[in-house]
């Protein structure tokens, strides 16, 4: 009974890494339209499938530092309506003294 259920364990983990993967092959085969899309507009049928690669690449960097920069930007927003709410708690303070 152990066995069956090491077997299914082992299934199931299968299954999970399987998914992962195949999301990872999606999201990399939707760069690679975008980039092949991209350089068939500028050079049409003029490109490597090298090109693709490395527009692609260039795609995911873009992405990447994008993803980073609004995540900072987020932060310095959060950050700056709690200095806000300090300043504004400070002034009604100091009125009310």
């Amino acid at each position: 009974m152990s066995d069956l259920l090491n077997i299914y364990e082992s299934m199931n983990k299968q299954a999970e890494a399987d998914a992962e993967v195949n999301q990872r092959v999606d999201v990399l085969n939707k760069y690679a339209s975008v980039a092949t899309e991209l350089l068939d507009e500028k050079y049409p049928n003029n490109y490597t499938q090298d090109d693709v690669v490395k527009l692609a690449e260039a795609l995911i960097v873009r992405d990447i530092e994008l993803e980073e920069s609004m995540s900072k930007v987020a932060e310095y927003v959060e950050a700056g309506k709690i200095m806000a709410r300090s300043f504004m708690e400070e002034l009604s303070t100091n009125q009310t003294q």
